[in-house]
């Protein structure tokens, strides 16, 4: 499947339309299983649902939302194609929670959560907020800029270490050192035990 992917993100650039449906087919399940990690089952209150996130993700990359200039995506391979759809669901979960919490009496009440489940810090899983998380991510970028893109990838794009370690263009090792202190970070951040 990765060298599949490489070969059709060539012909997205190359401009071939039909290129875009079969990677979307071909990365659909892999995409889908990256937002269903992100819901979990804990959470039924949310209204975004996973297929949703996808699809919305998709149409922001390769759909005709793009503007003029971003024409020609230029994903490199699949793990490349993966860390864009990332950002994506990353800037839609987002935009959903605080379009949700705008609507709830002036987003004072925060009953209607859009929630990234299985967040795991240390040996625990736990549920948090999205907004939450993504302004301890942008917290985290004042301090590390690397950690914050690595919890990205992990969190909102499903990679593993060696796949960012890939994408961030740094050694198995460092990147192993960078998800240790970031998620200790974060633990410390969300007062995990």
């Amino acid at each position: 499947m990765h060298g599949e992917a490489t070969v059709l993100l060539g012909r997205l650039r190359a401009g071939e339309a039909d290129a875009a449906e079969e990677l979307f087919a071909l990365l659909y399940q892999e995409l889908r299983s990256v937002a269903g990690r992100i819901f979990g089952s804990r959470n039924a209150n949310h209204t975004l649902q996973p297929t949703v996130l996808v699809h919305e993700a998709y149409l922001k990359m390769v759909g005709p939302a793009r503007s003029a200039e971003d024409a020609a995506p230029h994903w490199e391979d699949r793990v490349h194609f993966c860390n864009a759809a990332a950002r994506a669901m990353r800037q839609i979960l987002i935009n959903h929670a605080r379009d949700q919490r705008a609507l709830k009496r002036g987003g004072a009440d925060r009953g209607a959560r859009v929630t990234i489940a299985g967040v795991v810090l240390h040996d625990t899983a736990r549920e948090v907020d999205a907004i939450d998380l993504h302004e301890a991510i942008e917290a985290l970028q004042q301090l590390d800029a690397r950690q914050a893109r690595l919890c990205e990838l992990r969190f909102f794009g499903g990679l593993n270490l060696p796949e960012c370690a890939n994408v961030l263009d740094v050694s198995q090792r460092t990147i192993e050192m960078d998800w240790r202190m970031a998620k200790g970070w974060l633990a410390d951040r969300f007062g995990a035990e």
